[in-house]
């Protein structure tokens, strides 16, 4: 019983611990508890800044084409992903590290563009 009580103690002490006490020297037997906060560590945080362009099925280039030239002009790693048409407008969202560059400068690119920035998503 005593055993048992222990075994409940340690968990809870355990999981209230904050993530970077996770990190494990290697060779201690929990390698997949380290990998995991590891893999936390490394995504960068992503910000999104969402927009819309006319659209129309006339279009031979894709509807965003000026706005991913302006996003690498402007030399902003962003990654554009187009969303759905609706009422004429493609929508797309433009994700990225917010600590490499700050929303009004993505803003700005996406502007260039020719497309309009949306204060919600669509």
């Amino acid at each position: 019983m005593t055993k048992l009580v222990a075994a409940v103690l340690m968990t809870a002490v355990v999981a209230c611990r904050p993530a970077s006490a996770y990190k494990v020297a290697p060779g201690s037997g929990n390698e997949a508890l380290a990998t995991v906060s590891t893999a936390e560590n490394l995504q960068p945080p992503s910000a999104i800044v969402w927009g819309r362009v006319p659209y129309c099925t006339c279009l031979t280039d894709a509807a965003t084409a000026n706005v991913a030239t302006a996003l690498q002009n402007a030399d902003l790693t962003a990654n554009l992903q187009e969303l759905s048409p609706r009422d004429g407008w493609l929508y797309f969202a433009v994700s990225f590290d917010p600590h490499s560059a700050p929303s009004d400068q993505v803003s700005a690119a996406i502007m260039a563009g020719g497309a309009e920035v949306l204060e919600d998503p669509p």
